[in-house]
């Protein structure tokens, strides 16, 4: 899907290391961002997603509704909807970086279908160390998902075309070395096209080199514990 006729987006990240929480909770941020800027939900993700929660509390036990409130309901049960697909959604990606081969490219695409697309966001992940836990780099996560979300906030392509996308879906499309396991919910597509007019975004990531003993796994080792 990569072309001459993509933009590039370029993203630094303080670390030197990915673990697999990690790359799920980078493509959540991204999709995140992306629902609000492109005008998807009203607030950002998860302040859309608290006030969604506090309406589910708030429901009206009363049958009678009027024109007003009957339309209110209906504004109520959309959101509901859209959280509940989003979070159905991260819980997939997250389930698919943790226990199948490395993915080394995501898309986040935009239209009421795959085929009809109007825009695409390629995303190339780093490389997945496997011999690090996530846990013991939670503090360098939040510093690397802050700095991520404000670079995207801030880059010119998401500004320009934020008051582009009207109403629509999102789907995200992952490249696998191999079948991914049906449970997951997810679709076997051969050879799948963009649409030529469909625009289309490349977010890549550059990785620090610093990374000390970090990168030789000096932080992660697992120690033997006996007992008597």
């Amino acid at each position: 899907v990569k072309g001459i006729d993509m933009d590039s987006i370029s993203i630094e990240l303080d670390t030197p290391l990915i673990t697999q929480g990690c790359a799920s909770r980078i493509v959540r941020t991204i999709v995140e961002l992306l629902l609000y800027n492109r005008t998807q939900i009203p607030f950002p993700y998860t302040t859309f997603r608290a006030m969604v929660k506090k309406l589910e509390s708030a429901e009206p036990t009363d049958a009678t509704h009027s024109v007003a409130e009957l339309r209110i309901q209906k504004q109520r049960e959309k959101a509901q909807h859209v959280v509940q697909c989003v979070e159905m959604l991260f819980d997939t990606i997250e389930k698919i970086l943790s226990n199948h081969p490395p993915i080394g490219e995501l898309m986040i695409v935009f239209g009421k279908t795959i085929y009809t697309a109007k825009e695409a966001f390629i995303i190339t992940l780093p490389a997945i160390d496997r011999n690090h836990i996530g846990e013991n780099h939670q503090r360098s996560l939040e510093k690397v998902l802050r700095k991520l979300g404000l670079q995207l906030t801030l880059c010119d392509q998401l500004v320009s075309g934020q008051a582009v996308t009207s109403d629509t879906n999102i789907f995200v499309m992952v490249q696998s070395s191999c079948t991914l396991h049906p449970t997951l919910g997810v679709n076997l597509l051969d050879n799948f096209q963009l649409p030529k007019k469909c625009v289309k975004y490349e977010i890549n990531f550059k990785m620090t080199n610093n990374g000390g003993d970090e990168t030789v796994n000096g932080c992660c080792k697992r120690l033997e514990i006996y007992s008597e």
